[in-house]
């Protein structure tokens, strides 16, 4: 079996006032030592499993903004994930990268030191929309990064964009992607932005300094989308998340497909497969310290219900264009429940799921309200309530660099 492994990296230069993911301005010396810690919090996981027989497929540098740090703190990492596990040779080797904080050196030392794959947040080429979200950057810097990340050799690069901002245009968010297009990347992440609680955004909103877009202003952009990427060659796999033939994210596909997986780094999650989860302390100075007194740094562990195991696959396999075969369901949940669900998908508003009697799947259009579409299926998973609804995973590429 194999497995992947999550590296949150919080720094950033600055807050952005969407995001609700665990990140810091470094204060001195924090980035420096950062990579020490990580080796330690690596070796204690090698040494207490579950992970410890397993070969790695996937690492991930997310944040906060990884590319803050230098090409050798990298290397330093790499080097110590390779001491303790077996890496297959055709591991994907992700690193995001913010494009106001990298360089054409740092990117060409970020591929020999074993990266082979960028993530690059360029979120918008409006400079207003870049200036609604505070980005460091504007839509220059994306495209000099972009090439960059080009000449320096790396043959395998995904951009992020986020659409739904106060006052947005169907049209803006078309030129976006008229852009994005022109420098022909591998992959590609569309968000809508959410407003989450404890963020600057969601107070604005509640005091009326932002005033969101509709949901069918957003559904619209999102088809339209759907419509415009997969007319350009690019395969719409997963919710957010378009692909190049043979460029699918290989460590999302982990989450997705309810594979092992651990995180290091201060507020980073783990999963083994099976029923436990658990989760980092989300603070970088108690981070340090349960490492630094031999202690474990994870603070919260959940040992998942059958119900939530269930609701969990459900979830995340209808995530996926693939969607569920009828022959799987049944040998999850037994032929009484799949029909029952089957039952319930026909039932459903039309244009939300594409049923067959052997497989199901969610449309895009039932993706964008893709929690009451699921939370609906799995009444015939079940007789319990449903449980809380999670989408998994250790996050969904907007919030970082």
């Amino acid at each position: 079996m194999s497995f992947g492994v999550y590296i949150h990296m919080p720094f950033c230069r600055r807050r952005c006032p969407y995001c609700d993911f665990y990140k810091k301005v470094p204060r001195a010396g924090e980035m420096e030592i950062f990579p020490s810690l990580l080796e330690k919090e690596l070796e204690a996981r090698a040494a207490t499993g579950p992970f410890s027989d397993l070969e790695m497929t996937s690492i991930y540098f997310g944040g906060g903004t990884p590319s803050l740090h230098p090409p050798e703190h990298i290397r330093q990492i790499l080097k110590a994930i390779h001491r303790h596990w077996p890496v297959k040779a055709e591991a994907e080797i992700t690193l995001e990268a913010n494009p106001a904080t990298a360089n054409p050196h740092e990117l060409g030392e970020l591929l020999r030191c074993g990266v082979n794959r960028l993530s690059l947040g360029l979120q918008s080429f409006s400079q207003r929309k870049l200036q609604v979200l505070f980005r460091d950057h504007d839509a220059s810097d994306s495209r000099e990064c972009f090439h960059q990340a080009r000449q320096a050799g790396f043959s395998n690069v995904s951009v992020d964009l986020i659409f739904g901002l106060p006052d947005e245009t169907l049209n803006e968010w078309l030129a976006d992607l008229e852009q994005v297009l022109s420098l022909g990347p591998d992959h590609i992440s569309l968000y809508n932005l959410e407003y989450h609680e404890g963020t600057p955004f969601y107070r604005w909103r509640e005091n009326g300094r932002l005033v969101p877009l509709s949901d069918e202003t957003e559904l619209e952009m999102y088809l339209a989308a759907h419509e415009k990427l997969a007319a350009s060659g690019f395969e719409h796999y997963e919710i957010s998340n378009f692909a190049r033939p043979g460029f699918r994210a290989k460590h999302n596909l982990l989450y997705w497909t309810g594979s092992p997986y651990f995180g290091v780094g201060p507020s980073a999650h783990s999963y083994d497969g099976e029923r436990t989860r658990w989760e980092n302390t989300r603070d970088f100075s108690s981070w340090r310290t349960a490492l630094t007194s031999q202690s474990a740094p994870a603070t919260s562990y959940e040992q998942m219900t059958d119900a939530q195991q269930k609701l969990e696959w459900l979830s995340m396999r209808l995530r996926l264009a693939k969607g569920i075969s009828y022959d799987e369901t049944v040998r999850r949940v037994g032929v009484a429940r799949t029909n029952a669900m089957w039952q319930l998908a026909k039932e459903t508003a039309p244009g939300l799921i594409d049923i067959g009697e052997a497989h199901l799947a969610v449309t895009p259009r039932g993706w964008f309200c893709e929690n009451e579409v699921i939370l609906r299926l799995y009444k015939g998973l079940s007789d319990e309530p449903a449980p809380e609804h999670r989408s998994g995973g250790n996050r969904s590429n907007i919030e970082g660099v």
